[in-house]
């Protein structure tokens, strides 16, 4: 509760209307975890969760969470640990080689954190009413109450892999000022020691400030010790896939939503510049079971004159109908300048690293101001806007290979200008060519300015919308960008968080799954981020709007591309009357 009270939440007096909120989300967790349930059923194989399911299939499971009981005395956590969060390697029980695990690739380690409760007394405890009140987890997750970074940090590589931790099956987790305890599993692919670092970021859902008084006036993660500091040895058979030196024989990535880790180019078995793969902070990011293509901007305009599969005839223009933030304005500004924009030694440059929105683009005007655009590409002098807000720009380009209608919004929020609903009417998209392909970014304002229940009633409105508008194009779902590392902030607060991104994310992927199977492509970008090592995350968390450098912009756009362009499922109508040309045949750096 101490915590709690550091974050500036004591003392805080309840609206009538809170209150009522309050016992809403406690009334539809059962509903919407049923939901979630039942969406599962429904996964496409998109999601991060399971894409390795058949990779550690073939591997020993004993050290998995399902062959690792969970130990009853982690309940009474408080009387041998007080306070203070720890983390538990149930396998390490079972080695004899002191506090080192050994594993082989992509053998699956079962990790636990525990998180002793902070009791709390005389005026705190008077309070705690106004805290049960005031933070609530969210129905989709009923039993996280506690917001954790956890780590495997390669000790010689540096390589960062992200332990995603789920509450366990227990009724104590249904409370709050209890013992709680979560469980993850690590499935390292890279030959090192691992070490396991971690941190409590928010206890007793103070994490999900859904109500305008709940904000935390400061950052006071906890760290979270490991028993006996037990560590992981990764060995990689030289006949494994994942052994580096069999990278290149890897297939092309066709997903959008491949996991990966960032590497340092030495460790690579061929010249990561020379492939034209984007690095920052001097490292490369690199999928686990395939392959990024890299593709130029140039040699990407090409890939979708080659695939249009809507276009009424062969002279028909690719086009894609993109709905999108901040963010898809700086991939669109890397797109239309064929990679020009941020480049090189201007990279370092404030709207570059961050903000942009303050920024003067000769290419398209970008600004909260325009809401339309239309722009035209090709492939040598990179991408112009014809029409602004309905008005002709008066200039285009010659040999246009693609057009991008981009509609500027806030996510289903009420700071768009108008209602967001107006944008999917005929009477708006029918001023604009058919799509060929649609993207539409989600989460990001979303969880800064939406409660979670409010955001579920848009989303199922926008699914009616879009399957209205678009009932045979792919749609690629952008989800929300990685966050962590602070307390909100901005003017009006904008309410991000790790774990609000991520579900808010969650919901809509399978909310989008159950209803365009198939058809949908998950564009995840935030596992880009969520990879780097901790404190790179923290210097990119800095950025008040939550964008990334324009260089991780990059590899972003990059994985989009290997969507698009290697991806049989968006090749599935071919260009009219001429045939194809396959994509290894397309001019590459």
């Amino acid at each position: 509760m101490d915590s709690l009270r550091r974050q500036g939440t004591h003392g805080v007096r309840l609206s009538a209307k809170a209150r009522r909120w309050a016992v809403i989300l406690t009334a539809v967790a059962a509903t919407v975890l049923l939901f979630r349930i039942c969406g599962r059923l429904y996964h496409s194989g998109q999601g991060r969760d399971d894409w390795g399911a058949d990779l550690v299939a073939q591997v020993d499971q004993k050290y998995s969470c399902a062959s690792q009981p969970l130990d009853a005395s982690v309940w009474s956590a408080q009387a041998s640990h007080g306070t203070l969060p720890f983390a538990i390697i149930p396998a390490a029980a079972r080695t004899t080689d002191g506090n080192m695990l050994p594993v082989v690739a992509g053998q699956p380690v079962c990790i636990r954190v525990v998180v002793p409760p902070i009791k709390p007394t005389g005026m705190l405890a008077r309070q705690e009413k106004e805290m049960v009140e005031l933070f609530q987890t969210i129905p989709s997750e009923p039993g996280l109450w506690d917001s954790i970074i956890l780590d495997a940090v390669g000790q010689s590589t540096g390589i960062s892999i992200p332990v995603q931790l789920q509450p366990v099956a227990h009724a104590n987790m249904a409370r709050r000022n209890t013992v709680h305890v979560y469980e993850g599993e690590l499935r390292a692919y890279d030959a090192d020691v691992f070490a396991i670092s971690g941190v409590v970021e928010y206890r007793d859902a103070a994490w999900n400030y859904e109500q305008p008084a709940s904000l935390p006036d400061e950052y006071r993660p906890e760290r979270i010790s490991v028993l006996h500091d037990v560590q992981i040895r990764v060995s990689v058979p030289r006949a494994s896939s994942f052994h580096p030196e069999n990278y290149m024989r890897l297939p092309v990535c066709q997903r959008t939503d491949e996991p990966g880790r960032w590497v340092q180019p030495a460790t690579l078995s061929f010249a990561a510049e020379a492939h034209g793969q984007p690095l920052y902070g001097g490292k490369v990011w690199q999928p686990y079971r395939c392959r990024l293509r890299s593709y130029t901007y140039s040699a990407f305009l090409q890939c979708l004159d080659n695939y249009r599969p809507y276009s009424p005839e062969s002279t028909g223009k690719y086009t894609v109908h993109w709905f999108g933030d901040t963010n898809s304005r700086r991939a669109l500004k890397k797109i239309s300048s064929l990679g020009q924009w941020c480049s090189g030694i201007m990279a370092s440059r404030p709207q570059c690293l961050c903000d942009d929105s303050g920024e003067a683009f000769p290419r398209f005007t970008g600004q909260n101001t325009v809401r339309d655009t239309l722009l035209e590409l090709n492939d040598e002098d990179g991408g112009w806007s014809v029409r602004e807000n309905g008005i002709a720009k008066n200039r285009g380009i010659q040999n246009t290979l693609a057009q991008i209608y981009y509609h500027r919004w806030e996510g289903l929020t009420q700071y768009n200008s108008g209602k967001w609903q107006d944008v999917f009417k005929p009477s708006s998209l029918g001023l604009y060519p058919q799509a060929d392909l649609v993207v539409i970014s989600l989460g990001n304002m979303d969880a800064s300015f939406t409660q979670f229940l409010e955001y579920t009633r848009q989303l199922n409105e926008l699914v009616i919308l879009v399957q209205a508008a678009y009932n045979e194009q792919h749609i690629v779902l952008r989800m929300p960008q990685y966050f962590c590392c602070r307390a909100p902030s901005g003017n009006p607060p904008r309410r991000m968080q790790k774990d609000r991104n991520r579900l808010y994310g969650d919901y809509a992927r399978r909310l989008f799954e159950l209803h365009f199977g198939s058809r949908l492509h998950v564009w995840d970008v935030s596992g880009i981020a969520e990879t780097l090592p901790l404190e790179q995350r923290k210097e990119v968390a800095a950025c008040a709007v939550n964008t990334v450098p324009s260089e991780i912009v990059d590899l972003e756009n990059l994985q989009l591309m290997n969507g698009i362009c290697n991806a049989a499922s968006l090749r599935s109508k071919p260009k009219p009357g001429g045939g194809r040309q396959d994509p290894a045949n397309i001019e590459l750096a």
